[in-house]
């Protein structure tokens, strides 16, 4: 018989309590202070070609809208819990930044080779993206029922959580979903001898 996991306690992993709190921090603030911090902190291409390379890593941290927020949130808590609690903070601290770096170098490289820039991204979908199908593939056989309604697990997750991606990019242009179609890519296509570590 399946028994539902118990969810992580908030504070059993550092890195996912401070990433929570980074995120909540940076989006209030990004909220109040007139756009400068999601200015600062945005995934814009050409920005980095002229060497702003921390916005490499910093957009993913900075929520747009609130529902945004929760979701973002609650991804890292119940997914990433998991995740640090299998491989450990430094691990998993590793893992998402290679595919953050992945989705953010590989969208620059994009809008260079066709000649257009981003305006700014921010958000942490491709990041919800990537722990959602590291996840699956660490736990296969674990089952996710989404709003009550199907049950995936393992490669099925993977698939529907890459489908997704892929028709938001339909409806909102591939270039402007850059960012996450390279982040599921790249996660559903990550080693499995490195991840199952």
């Amino acid at each position: 018989m399946y028994r539902q996991p118990v969810l992580p306690r908030l504070g059993s992993s550092k890195l996912i309590t401070t990433w929570i709190l980074l995120t909540i921090a940076a989006s209030f603030v990004a909220v109040i202070d007139g756009g400068w911090l999601a200015t600062w902190a945005s995934l814009v291409p050409s920005r980095i070609l002229r060497g702003e390379v921390w916005r490499l890593v910093t957009w993913p941290l900075i929520e747009p809208g609130a529902i945004s927020l929760v979701l973002t949130c609650f991804t890292i808590y119940r997914f990433g819990g998991d995740l640090a609690h299998r491989w450990g903070d430094r691990r998993l601290r590793s893992f998402i930044l290679q595919l953050v770096l992945v989705a953010a170098v590989g969208t620059s490289l994009v809008t260079l080779l066709l000649g257009v820039d981003l305006y700014g991204r921010l958000g942490g979908l491709a990041v919800c993206d990537v722990l959602v199908i590291a996840w699956a593939r660490q736990f296969p056989l674990q089952p996710l029922t989404l709003y009550g309604l199907v049950t995936l697990q393992g490669q099925a997750l993977v698939n529907v959580t890459v489908g997704t991606a892929v028709v938001f990019a339909f409806f909102y242009g591939p270039l402007s979903s850059a960012p996450e179609l390279i982040a599921c890519f790249a996660a559903a296509a990550y080693p499995r001898g490195l991840l199952a570590r």
